[in-house]
């Protein structure tokens, strides 16, 4: 050592540069130094501001400890900045300093590598198609470190992060709860459809089934569940971004609504409910999914328990099939259309892919109109196609004992092998099969549930119908507590009651004129009107019904007693002219009070077509009476005596009678002739001579120009 100094004095000393290359490389050394400190000190105050951004960061934690560290070595090697060895060993010290750290951190630390190392890969590799495996893994990762209090690991920097995070595990908390040993009953919604998904959830707390989930699929449809007590899945990939879907028109809540028939909104539906369907097929529930349009009326539990092709199926499904024969006849409707209004779905690896792939194609579909239950259909179709029915014995032999249900689940092979249900219509009913043929009455069948299909007056129509048959479990006590009423005891002439279109549209007339005076004494004596009961004469569809008045392949034909208000009015017409009524069923329902129910009385007219003044003063101090029942309403009003409220009343009934239907049959140059009802009878402000009513005895027909229009 002694003898490397004394050289390098002495070459110092022999070389006349030495002192400017000495100071050359001591001023190198420094800038280096300084350099690399200052490195230190922005990474350590990057980091620190990144923290503080994580809101990770205290002054009293160790993450602050480690910064000052970082920063306390780069300010000893300043100090000692002529010294290479103090460096090293000052900045080892940090490291061991820092490898001291409490683990907490050294675990948010890794998280945040780790979270870094995925955004780094997102951005460097393409995206590609997760499996659904994969996917629900990645729900899980997500899951857990929203309920250990960290982010999620795509890293959002919502300012709203602990709502979402208290949301979640509220989601979480609904869905880990459900009893995997008892079927799922779920449903789903969106802003729109509010009221019927209520109703739903009404029905099964009424069957006492507490196993239930829905899937919201907006923020206000999440509202309304948690106002509400009802268990619910909704997350930001469960998310409805068009507006209120026609096939219910308006709202129940709001008719000016704008909706939509944009093919997207109604494909958007469908996938959302089949990721919905996903997730619960993941968790291995056997669920039992209906659209919340329907109404459960009898408990399903026990039928699926002892059924043993509902355990042999990987799914089943409603049918808008209208034949309960022809069901019979080759074990299930297997050439009709499927419904997917109601599903039954096994946890089956079969059920999991057939789900994929009905998801993956309304995602992927170009056709505007091309829906959920039409892809659902075609998928079913594809390959080999259905291979009705199969041939199993084994099931068969248990679905045959002494004394087994009469009502089985036909089963069949789908596309990819998939075994397909068929639920019995008798028993999963459709709109037409319970609310027009009423086959339950005919075999005396207590159905499980009834979908409100083929009506004609999209939401309101849904709600009337549910109401007639008291299903609308939802309405306020006011209903059914409050108002003075008004409605008739009298019966269509027994000439107009025999089959065929004619008769039809004329009975339909009479009715219509019925409802217009009730509508008039409901305005001159402030009662409400309830609605008379209505018998089809000829169904109503927008297919060909003529000339035998009924739907092609129906079981039960014409008249249809205590047909649908949809089948001779149209109800947000009604609704939009400000009109209040209530249903025939009104006075049998059991949620109406015994106040009104017991305070009934027959009134008679002292003469027919009497004006608003005559009815006041024969009819307006009967007001102890609670309702009113006329004997006559045909011939039971002629006009206002105000003509200005004449005028008025007209233009209540022209919006609120404003309707049409076509009944059609093939031929003509069109390839249809169609006769089309329904016309509004004249206005009171038109007939106002009553003498002359009173003395030609005024029939129905003289209220119209014309009772229909013909065409074709």
């Amino acid at each position: 050592m002694t003898t490397t100094t004394t050289t390098n004095l002495h070459h110092q000393r022999a070389n006349p540069h030495s002192k400017a290359l000495s100071s050359n490389s001591y001023s190198r050394r420094r800038k280096f130094v300084f350099c690399f400190v200052l490195f230190l000190a922005c990474a350590g105050l990057f980091e620190l501001r990144f923290l503080e951004k994580e809101k990770k960061w205290t002054p009293a934690s160790p993450v602050n400890n480690r910064v000052a560290l970082h920063l306390g070595a780069g300010a000893g090697a300043a100090g000692a900045a002529d010294d290479d060895g103090a460096f090293r060993r000052r900045d080892d010290a940090a490291r061991r300093v820092q490898d001291t750290d409490h683990e907490d951190y050294a675990r948010n630390n890794n998280n945040r590598d780790a979270r870094r190392r995925r955004r780094r890969r997102r951005v460097s590799e393409p995206k590609k198609e997760l499996s659904y495996e994969e996917e629900e893994q990645l729900r899980k990762q997500r899951m857990e470190e929203r309920m250990a209090g960290g982010k999620d690991v795509r890293e959002s920097n919502d300012k709203s992060q602990p709502n979402h995070q208290e949301h979640e595990k509220l989601r979480v908390e609904h869905v880990d709860s459900l009893n995997k040993s008892s079927i799922v009953f779920a449903a789903f919604a969106s802003a729109g459809f509010h009221e019927f998904m209520l109703n739903w959830y009404a029905h099964t707390q009424k069957l006492n089934i507490g196993n239930v989930i829905v899937a919201a699929f907006d923020a206000e449809t999440e509202k309304v569940c948690k106002e509400n007590n009802i268990p619910y899945l909704g997350d930001e990939e469960l998310r409805y971004t068009h507006g209120v879907v026609a096939t219910g028109g308006q709202p129940l809540h709001d008719q000016n609504a704008k909706v939509t028939m944009v093919g997207k909104a109604f494909q958007q539906i469908g996938a959302l409910k089949a990721s919905f369907l996903l997730r619960l097929m993941q968790k291995g529930f056997r669920v039992l999914v209906s659209d919340c349009d329907t109404a459960w009326m009898k408990d399903p539990r026990e039928w699926f328990a002892t059924n043993e092709m509902a355990k042999y199926v990987d799914m089943a499904v409603s049918t808008d099939c209208l034949s309960y024969k022809n069901e019979e006849k080759v074990r299930g409707c297997w050439h009709d259309q499927f419904n997917t209004g109601i599903l039954f779905l096994n946890p089956t690896e079969k059920t999991k892919g057939f789900l994929k792939d009905w998801q993956v194609a309304l995602k992927t579909t170009t056709h505007n109109f091309e829906h959920d239950q039409d892809i659902f259909n075609r998928l079913l179709r594809e390959g080999a196609g259905l291979r009705p029915p199969q041939r199993l014995d084994e099931i068969d032999v248990e679905n045959r004992k002494e004394g087994a249900e009469r009502h089985e689940l036909h089963v069949a092979l789908a596309s990819k092998d998939l075994k397909l249900g068929a639920l019995p219509l008798t028993l999963f009913t459709s709109g037409h099969v319970f609310f027009i043929q009423q086959t339950h009455l005919h075999l005396n069948v207590e159905p499980f549930v009834v979908h409100t299909t083929y009506q004609f007056s999209q939401a309101r129509g849904k709600r009337q119908r549910l109401r007639e048959h008291q299903l609308w479990l939802i309405d306020a006590q006011e209903y059914h507590d409050e108002g003075n009423f008004i409605t008739t005891s009298e019966k269509p002439p027994q000439e107009l009651l025999s089959i065929g279109i004619e008769n039809h549209l004329k009975l339909a007339s009479w009715y219509r004129l019925v409802l217009r005076n009730l509508f008039a004494y409901a305005e001159i004596l402030n009662r409400i009107p309830i609605l008379p009961e209505f018998s089809c004469l000829c169904d109503r569809y927008w297919g060909n019904v003529l000339p035998q008045c009924y739907i092609p392949g129906a079981d039960i034909h014409p008249p249809y007693n205590k047909c649908p208000m949809d089948h001779v009015t149209n109800l947000p017409n009604l609704e939009r002219a400000g009109l209040n009524f209530r249903e025939y069923s009104f006075l049998t329902n059991e949620q109406t009070s015994d106040k009104i129910k017991q305070s009934v009385e027959t009134v008679s007219l002292s003469r027919q077509f009497p004006t608003d003044e005559e009815i006041r003063d024969q009819l307006g101090r009967k007001t102890d009476k609670r309702v009113l029942v006329l004997e006559t309403a045909s011939k039971s009003f002629c006009t206002f005596k105000d003509e200005s409220k004449s005028k008025a009343f007209d233009s209540k009934m022209q919006t609120g009678l404003e309707a049409e239907s076509h009944f059609c049959k093939h031929g003509g140059s069109t390839g249809r002739i169609c006769e089309i009802g329904f016309t509004k009878p004249k206005g009171v402000s038109q007939n106002r001579d009553c003498d002359r009513m009173r003395s030609e005895d005024f029939d129905f027909e003289k209220f119209y120009d014309k009772l229909w229009e013909h065409k074709g």
